[in-house]
């Protein structure tokens, strides 16, 4: 569900996308803020249990996902890709993860990974 919206809102015109946050008097771009918190959730979902897919996995997923929607805008009339938004949607996804590990005491790296004294 989280996907559709994020693809649906993606082919929102430019100039309608920018009456709706005008509208709402956003001191800051509300379709910026979404995509974040939609990589905020689908983050979580695929790194809690029961999905719990290695970080690399979600992570690749989302990577994806967040280019997809990036050159689907070529697409919609009056909007243009950006890399900042793809930082943005990875923002979101590192957001996610860590939301999930520290709510499930999920372990990111692999065992041993990072125990070995510095030096």
């Amino acid at each position: 569900m989280l996907v559709l919206v994020l693809l649906v809102g993606t082919q929102i015109p430019g100039r309608m996308r920018d009456l709706l946050e005008r509208g709402l008097h956003a001191p800051f771009p509300l379709s910026s803020l979404a995509h974040f918190l939609l990589f905020i959730g689908m983050a979580w979902l695929l790194a809690s249990r029961p999905i719990a897919w290695p970080v690399r996995h979600s992570g690749a997923a989302l990577l994806c996902l967040a280019l997809l929607t990036e050159g689907l805008q070529v697409f919609a009339v009056n909007r243009h890709p950006r890399w900042l938004d793809v930082g943005i949607d990875m923002a979101g996804f590192l957001v996610g993860t860590l939301i999930a590990v520290w709510m499930g005491g999920r372990r990111v790296l692999p065992s041993g990974a990072g125990s070995e004294p510095a030096g």
